[in-house]
């Protein structure tokens, strides 16, 4: 499978592509999308390529991979509205556009079956899954050999294993971050569709396509 980065004038130009979006349900209001939008951006966490959404009250960051029968969404959300927030990963859902529209739900970690064994990302990020870069940017420097060999500190490595748990129901109190992974089925012949998820009353979307 190769990836290639998504303009958003696909989500928003064409009669055909907009037919078949609006057969999927989807909560209209306060939809935050990333495309050529200078609240999203990228960046490189743990070994694997993020994109991320930030408002005054949320930055949402989401990473796409596939593995097996499952389309793994590593997430991670900051909390900056000074309340704490209800998160559940059983509201979010993956929204395939095209060739065929449907909604795939999220699977709980004890449905899970023959999930392949991820090496760490330190080392090695899992295969890529759908590219969700909305527009072409300069590809990021590779860190410099003493950056990789730098010591890592308690936090940065209680974050990262933080980021390979599953992700979890949870009240995500303010100024914290909370990270973890969350499964969906996966249509293996999606060519475009959309990561959401909501949260607290907005909905981030993440535009996806892959190319077979």
């Amino acid at each position: 499978m190769k990836i290639h980065a998504i303009a958003s004038v696909l989500l928003l130009a064409g009669s055909s592509t907009l037919t078949l979006a609006a057969r999927i349900p989807t909560l209209n209001d306060n939809v935050i999308t990333c495309n050529q939008d200078s609240r999203c951006s990228s960046k490189i966490v743990f070994g694997r390529s993020y994109r991320v959404l930030q408002t005054d009250r949320f930055i949402v960051m989401v990473s796409i991979s596939d593995e097996g029968a499952y389309t793994r969404a590593d997430v991670s959300i900051e909390n900056n509205t000074g309340i704490s927030q209800n998160l559940s990963p059983q509201d979010f859902r993956v929204e395939v556009i095209s060739p065929r529209p449907k909604v795939l739900p999220y699977v709980p970690p004890a449905e899970l079956q023959n999930l392949p064994i991820s090496p760490l990302p330190a080392q090695k990020a899992t295969r890529p899954g759908p590219s969700f870069t909305p527009t072409a940017s300069p590809p990021e420097a590779s860190p410099a050999p003493e950056a990789l060999a730098k010591e890592v500190t308690p936090k940065e490595s209680e974050e990262r294993e933080a980021a390979q748990k599953h992700l979890e129901v949870t009240a995500l109190p303010p100024g914290e971050v909370i990270r973890g992974r969350v499964y969906f089925q996966r249509d293996i012949k999606a060519k475009l569709f959309n990561v959401v998820l909501p949260v607290a009353g907005l909905v981030f979307e993440f535009p996806c396509s892959t190319r077979h």
